[in-house]
């Protein structure tokens, strides 16, 4: 019977599958607006809210929990992510991925020049905001920055860690 071999065939796609999507469950998913990558629960909807501007705004939803998201603003705003000092005296010029970080932030943690986390909280939503600032540069040109905000229950701290590290821009 030729069913054994084609059961074991499958078993070693499954295998191969799982791998490719990094064995945590997560699957890579690619913005069609802004250029990046971000691994993902798998059922979780996508939603462009881009409108023609300098940035993109795309969503990614879990159909289980619509209050429990990923939102990802990518802008070409050098200005916005360097210090105040620099836009108005063209000093103390550098990445200051800090100057986007929400009002409500209530930590922070450098990751390094060009990358920093943060925890907010965020009117409208129970949820905490466990965000990452990352500037888009070339070198040691700035030209932009993405602002990852992830908002999921307490309970998926682990989940938003692991969204917010595999952020790739």
């Amino acid at each position: 019977m030729r069913v054994l071999p084609l059961l074991a065939a499958l078993a070693a796609m499954s295998l191969l599958a799982g791998g490719a999507a990094g064995g945590d469950g997560l699957v890579w998913r690619t913005s069609k607006e802004g250029g990046f990558s971000v691994k993902l629960p798998a059922d979780w909807r996508y939603r462009d809210a881009t409108y023609p501007s300098d940035h993109s705004t795309e969503y990614w939803t879990d159909p289980g929990n619509r209050h429990s998201f990923l939102k990802v603003q990518v802008s070409a705003c050098a200005g916005c992510v360097q210090p105040t000092s620099c836009i108005l005296r063209g000093t103390g010029c550098g990445p200051a991925p800090e100057q986007v970080v929400p009002a409500t932030t209530l930590s922070t943690k450098k990751l390094d020049p060009w990358r920093l986390r943060f925890v907010a909280r965020t009117a409208g939503t129970s949820y905490l905001d466990r965000g990452l600032v990352a500037i888009v540069h070339r070198g040691k040109e700035i030209v932009g920055f993405a602002l990852v905000e992830s908002f999921l229950p307490a309970s998926k701290v682990q989940l938003a860690d692991a969204i917010l590290a595999s952020y790739r821009g």
